[in-house]
């Protein structure tokens, strides 16, 4: 494809396209599209689409991937855009399922989900689809844009972009893939962006010159849905100190002042501590120097210090046959989540099997004496690693328990 140029009298210029494949690289081709998202042909998907603010690049979903840019209409409608070049094979045989496959797990963590998943990755709390939409300029109400996107999430209503440099391919295998996923109702389409290149007189960078089109898409699919709920997390009952281990916090014959002043600890770390989970509960008091918070049905995060080691820990003990089936679950993606302990500057996980009993398992040295100064490090890390357990964790462990 050529692009011609007339310049007022002078003679026609005729402008080759870059070859598939050259024209530039996946991750270079995500942040153009983060930064300029208008550079994507959206209003021909949805004329009322309006302003367009982006969210994140490379969202975790965890067991789906990472998402190369979340966008947001100012209207509250998500956009998931997968890049894809020519010259990678994915283009043309997984590039339809993976994006899919981003949209069911959208659609099935929900609002609260998605918030926890974004504000692990922009390192922020609080509502941040609506902040960054108003900073953009947006003025929808805040609970307006909670509930619009609440409901597209349950029935997986989204806009689906595939982008690339060239994609010709996979159009006509939409049908086999949307069966994958009946409950959902989305827009799907693929977007070719091709890029032209001129030399400028007096610059040795030549003029860049983009042309996105659209090449397919998908008819809004409507369906009736069935919506399995996560279950709430339950708080059991707080069981005998002796359940802490495998490294047992001292102080089961502390004095009433020792119980006193860990139980202000708990309250600080509760009242002061925002998880990027909105939904998650607040710990509790389970015995001198320990805690405990629900993660998932079962399980508990148990969150403690130990003066007889000098330490500072969080674990979590997968009993019975089928906790025990989900560490197995889990274990098979511990790099994954090594990795993600290690982005936020945390200890490596310790994966343990002992006496029939699996155990998640993260420490960090705190040396006595444990002043004023000390307990706020102990609690700054306590909120570290525990945030980073419920956004690694919860969600896996939703998906492996999610009803067939």
């Amino acid at each position: 494809m050529t692009l011609v140029v007339l310049d007022g009298d002078g003679p026609a210029r005729s402008i080759a396209r870059v070859p598939e494949g050259e024209a530039t690289r996946e991750h270079p081709l995500r942040d153009l599209i983060f930064d300029n998202p208008a550079i994507l042909p959206l209003t021909e998907l949805d004329p009322g689409i309006g302003r367009i603010v982006p969210v994140a690049k490379e969202l975790n979903l965890p067991g789906s991937g990472f998402i190369d840019v979340l966008l947001v209409s100012e209207h509250g409608r998500l956009i998931v855009v997968e890049c894809k070049l020519w010259r990678n094979p994915q283009a043309r045989r997984e590039v339809v399922g993976q994006v899919l496959d981003y949209a069911g797990e959208l659609a099935r963590i929900g609002y609260e989900g998605l918030q926890r998943a974004i504000s692990s990755r922009l390192k922020r709390q609080g509502n941040l689809l609506h902040e960054l939409i108003t900073s953009a300029g947006g003025a929808i109400p805040e609970a307006t844009l909670v509930d619009r996107v609440d409901r597209d999430l349950a029935a997986g209503r989204f806009l689906l972009l595939i982008v690339g440099d060239g994609i010709t391919e996979g159009a006509q295998r939409i049908g086999a893939f949307l069966t994958r996923h009946a409950g959902l109702a989305f827009d799907l389409a693929m977007i070719e962006i091709a890029e032209y290149r001129e030399a400028t007189p007096g610059s040795t960078q030549p003029r860049r010159i983009l042309h996105p089109r659209i090449l397919a898409r998908t008819a809004v699919i409507e369906r009736h849905v069935i919506r399995n709920e996560v279950p709430n997390a339950v708080i059991e009952p707080i069981s005998d100190a002796d359940e802490v281990a495998p490294t047992r916090p001292a102080g089961s014959g502390a004095n009433a002042e020792a119980i006193s002043s860990w139980r202000r600890f708990v309250d600080r770390f509760a009242r002061e501590t925002q998880f990027d989970d909105p939904a998650q509960l607040p710990p509790r008091v389970g015995g001198v120097n320990w805690m405990r918070m629900p993660l998932h049905d079962d399980l508990d995060t148990t969150l403690y210090r130990s003066s007889s080691s000098a330490e500072v820990g969080a674990f979590v003990r997968f009993r019975g046959p089928e906790a025990s089936a989900w560490y197995e679950a889990l274990q098979t993606e511990a790099k994954a989540i090594d990795a993600e302990f290690a982005e936020d500057a945390l200890p490596t996980p310790n994966w343990t099997s002992l006496r029939g009993e699996n155990t998640l398992t993260v420490t960090s040295p705190s040396p006595l004496p444990w002043t004023a100064e000390a307990e706020a490090q102990q609690q700054a890390w306590m909120a570290r690693v525990a945030n980073r357990l419920i956004n690694s964790l919860k969600p896996r462990l939703a998906q492996l328990t999610e009803p067939a």
